[in-house]
């Protein structure tokens, strides 16, 4: 008779079903082992030939992969580069590691593929302002371009590309478009103008009046109202004053209730300007040089539901 605690082995303690005898028991598929992004580094720097090219693929710094690969030399005992002046070479160890790295790497892509078409999911994440008076009036046309794709809409005041966490595909960012291993994809240059109520309005007969109004700016930098009172030849103008609000929603609002005149892209405050509650006093427009991307890594550029929402994003930019 059999004693009922006496220990089982590790391979028969595993309860799924098609379990191979041969397979390595949970004690081995357990044990410590070099993390996924060092198995990236190196198979990225193996195939670009440059820890530089790897880095700039993976959007990591060069320190960062060089000590993911060493992590795994340090694992491994041996060195999977002869690095010399030109470049990086496989030694014979790292060719056989580069083998095994590409087929797991491989693998869990494709396991990954097959989730995604049964679970289509892209989170999107832009500035407020932009999110309200913009993106959803276009919602329903954005979702009809997405078919079988779950969009999910995150909000930040953030203007910087910043893909450290694994929960955002794509993000709306204001700038110059230039960002080192992001495809940037453009959808409008920003325009300023100043916007207030009505009442406002009927007393600045010309910009020189700004200087007895407050100024509402939509940021810390105070770089619009700068912006545009230098193209109107109003620089004596102190663009320094005034109330500075984090958001343009927020700015936009606090005109719309009388507190100053506020600058902004007026594509933004469409509908306050065609309700009447905010009018532009100026025919003056001014570009700062900045405009409206959508933004995504570039090793994510063959996702097709990142594609697909970066051009009707795109689309539905040129048609406004």
């Amino acid at each position: 008779m059999h004693d009922i605690d006496a220990p089982m082995s590790e391979q028969s303690k595993n309860p799924q079903p098609g379990y191979a005898a041969h397979a390595y028991p949970l004690a081995d598929l357990t044990r410590a082992l070099p993390p996924l992004a060092a198995f990236q580094s190196f198979v990225a720097a193996a195939q670009l030939g440059s820890i530089s090219k790897a880095a700039d693929h993976l959007c990591r710094t060069q320190g960062a992969v060089s000590r993911q690969i060493q992590q795994l030399e340090s694992h491994y005992r041996c060195a999977v580069f002869v690095r010399h002046a030109s470049g990086l070479t496989l030694t014979a160890e790292g060719s056989e590691l580069l083998t095994v790295a590409v087929s797991i790497l491989t693998q869990l892509v494709q396991h990954a593929d097959i989730h995604a078409k049964t679970a289509s999911v892209v989170t999107l994440r832009v500035p407020s302002t932009f999110a309200i008076r913009w993106l959803l009036p276009r919602l329903a046309d954005i979702n009809d371009a997405l078919p079988g794709t779950e969009l999910r809409i995150s909000t930040s005041a953030d203007d910087t590309p910043d893909f450290t966490t694994p929960d955002v595909d794509a993000i709306v960012v204001r700038g110059t478009g230039q960002w080192a291993g992001m495809d940037a994809v453009p959808l409008f240059a920003e325009q300023l103008t100043p916007m207030c109520t009505s009442e406002i309005a009927a007393s600045l007969g010309s910009p020189a009046d700004l200087a007895h109004v407050t100024l509402l700016h939509p940021g810390q930098s105070r770089e619009e109202w700068r912006c545009w009172l230098e193209s109107v030849g109003a620089p004596h103008i102190d663009a320094d004053r005034g109330l500075v609000f984090d958001t343009l929603e927020l700015t936009l609002t606090a005109a719309a209730a009388r507190h100053g005149v506020a600058i902004g892209d007026p594509r933004m405050a469409r509908d306050r300007l065609r309700a009447g509650t905010l009018v532009t006093p100026f025919i003056d427009v001014a570009k700062n040089g900045l405009s409206y991307f959508v933004v995504y890594p570039s090793q994510r550029a063959a996702q097709s539901k990142i594609r697909a929402l970066a051009d009707v994003l795109s689309r539905l930019a040129q048609k406004d």
